[in-house]
């Protein structure tokens, strides 16, 4: 008889879970908390930016430039913030002061707002709104604003 002829068909093979499973769980295990890890960062980023990115002064600021002719033919319609804003915010019942630039973006172009304003008996006061534009570096001016 030839070797080939026996070819232990009598030894029943293992199933793949047993013959690899010292690499395949700490695999498994390390791919799962690895994954958890990156859900809970990413959420909690997501959460921070919506929580600093959803307050009173920046959208009504937002509302306001939307409505400004020359910001409308500087960068089109629709504008939106684009990002996390910079500077301070600090509120306190219904007072607060504010002086912060936010990237926005709309149809045509892209820039800054630079807000500057007061919050008193719950109403925003605005200081100062200006746009930066980043395509052509102009300022633009929205005067002196109250709500």
């Amino acid at each position: 008889m030839q070797e080939s002829e026996f070819n232990n068909q009598l030894i029943p093979k293992e199933k793949w879970f047993k013959r690899n499973w010292k690499w395949a769980v700490p695999i498994g295990c390390l791919s799962f908390i690895g994954l958890f890890i990156v859900l809970l960062i990413g959420g909690a980023f997501w959460g921070i930016s919506k929580v600093v990115n959803d307050n009173d002064v920046t959208s009504h600021a937002i509302s306001i430039i939307n409505h400004n002719p020359e910001v409308e033919q500087q960068l089109g319609t629709n504008i939106e913030t684009d990002g996390i804003f910079s500077g301070n915010i600090a509120v306190s019942n219904d007072k607060g002061v504010a002086d912060i630039s936010v990237p926005i973006k709309g149809s045509k172009g892209t820039g800054k707002a630079l807000i500057k304003g007061k919050k008193e008996f719950d109403k925003w006061n605005y200081e100062n709104i200006s746009v930066y534009v980043d395509e052509t570096k102009e300022l633009i001016e929205i005067q002196k604003i109250k709500e």
